[in-house]
């Protein structure tokens, strides 16, 4: 008789609540899912390594019975002998395998799906083409999506444009260059869309199938696993794109700091910040699969614990960015604004409706935009719009402390803005400055032209 495979121990309470305090943030549940995938996965590794070898043994074993009591000779049970470990031995192989094999593939699953969200297009073009070149190119019988030129095409000429526009935007003026950028901001979210279609249940699936995956179809070592089947596959596919959007969003803050900088030193300095990472990501992938997942790891912890402010901020810049855009027009009974400080009883750029009251502004917003709404009121001793160089802003002169911000739809008629607040205008650091640059080129100007109409 072989001894049964012994099953793997459950967690105990004593590690139920250290997990449960290490996972005790707001994003509990997905922290929760993500250690309850790396458990499963450690627990069907272990369930295949251990039993693959002693149902081989247990196979060989029968056979070599079989053969001995039907000969009846020593020397051919030997032999019988011999075949069972040589069996044996073959068999021990590709199940020690098998578990790091599934493990290189959830490691690049991983590191796929980070570099996917940090860059969409990019990742997705890169991908494309390694794959069409791989399955045959145009000689292939059939390419996926991602890799069939009619797809792939477009997605290239799209990023060659959007990387020229890059390059050539810091010698554009201002307002052109505004424009440009907040066209480049709304193109990187439809691409987040595209290639979250395209790639994301792929790289879902190979996942969920390297997660899921036993070397037996022995029951008592699939029950090894305390999650097995369909509600593992819906768990990883759950954890791929809740990881996606988080990572995606806190690097698509980029994009939306890149329409609310005005200086093309700061644009170069985001984008080469976020090319870095993603190279260095790449580069992991190349060498291994595990020193790439390490690299991803901390990226996708840090996301997820900036996903709610990078949200605000992106909801921020959206508005900014189509109001740039599109021209909207502004509406003074309730107009549209955010939050410009913290310290208040939401989050710093909640965005709601702002409406004048005597001792202040009342603030009104919908918290997750799903939840009742809620008001605010802020004291303003002594109120003054601050004309920006991009967009309005309520201020408190009092305590020198920014209160409501609002889009730059209002930019263009501060003075009906002023008087709704029963406020003051001053004009912001930033737009005095540039109006003094201004104004200092166009007296150069003027002294170059006279000094050459002297000499002329």
């Amino acid at each position: 008789m072989t001894a049964m495979p012994s099953l793997p121990q459950l967690p105990t309470p004593r590690m139920t609540d250290a997990l449960r305090r290490i996972s005790g943030t707001a994003l509990s549940p997905v922290g929760l899912l993500l250690v309850a995938l790396a458990v499963c996965l450690a627990t069907t590794g272990d369930a295949s390594a251990l039993s693959m070898p002693e149902a081989a043994a247990i196979s060989t074993t029968d056979t070599g019975d079989v053969g001995t009591r039907d000969i009846g000779t020593q020397d051919i049970g030997t032999q019988d002998v011999a075949t069972q470990d040589i069996s044996t031995a073959a068999g021990a192989a590709p199940a020690a395998a098998a578990p790091e094999s599934r493990a290189v593939t959830f490691a690049t699953g991983v590191a796929q799906l980070t570099g996917l969200a940090i860059s969409p297009l990019l990742v997705l073009v890169a991908l494309g083409w390694r794959d069409f070149l791989a399955l045959g190119g145009s000689n292939a019988a059939s390419l996926p999506l991602h890799a069939n030129p009619w797809f792939l095409v477009p997605c290239t000429i799209t990023l060659a444009a959007a990387l020229l526009q890059r390059c050539t935007s810091p010698g554009m003026p201002l307002p052109i260059r505004k424009a440009l950028d907040a066209g480049a901001y709304l193109e990187a979210k439809l691409a987040a869309l595209v290639a979250a279609g395209v790639l994301l249940p792929t790289i879902a699936s190979m996942m969920a199938a390297a997660a899921s995956q036993t070397a037996t179809p022995d029951p008592m070592v699939q029950s090894a696993g305390f999650l097995s089947g369909g509600l593992l596959t819906a768990l990883v596919f759950i954890g791929v794109f809740a990881v996606y959007l988080s990572v995606w969003i806190s690097f698509h803050v980029i994009d939306a700091l890149i329409v609310l900088s005005p200086f093309a030193i700061i644009d170069a300095a985001l984008l080469a910040v976020r090319a870095s990472i993603l190279a260095v990501l790449a580069f992991a992938l190349f060498v291994h699969p595990f020193l790439a997942l390490l690299l991803a790891l901390p990226i996708i912890v840090l996301s997820m614990l900036f996903a709610g402010w990078c949200v605000r901020l992106d909801l921020f810049a959206l508005t900014v960015a189509g109001d740039l855009l599109f021209a909207r027009k502004p509406a003074f009974a309730r107009p549209r604004a955010f939050l410009a400080r913290s310290g208040l009883d939401a989050p710093i750029r909640t965005m709601g409706h702002a409406e004048p009251m005597p001792s202040g502004v009342r603030f009104t917003y919908h918290p997750l935009f799903i939840f009742p709404k809620r008001v605010m009121e802020i004291p303003v001793a002594s109120g003054e719009i601050v004309h920006g160089l991009v967009w309005p802003t309520l201020a408190d002169s009092a305590t020198q402390r920014s209160v409501i911000a609002f889009p730059p739809r209002f930019r263009t008629d501060v003075s009906q803005l002023a008087t709704r607040f029963e406020a003051r205008i001053r004009e912001g650091k930033l737009r005095g400055g540039v109006r003094r640059l201004r104004e200092a080129l166009a007296a150069l100007a003027g002294m170059l032209r006279g000094e050459s109409t002297q000499q002329a």
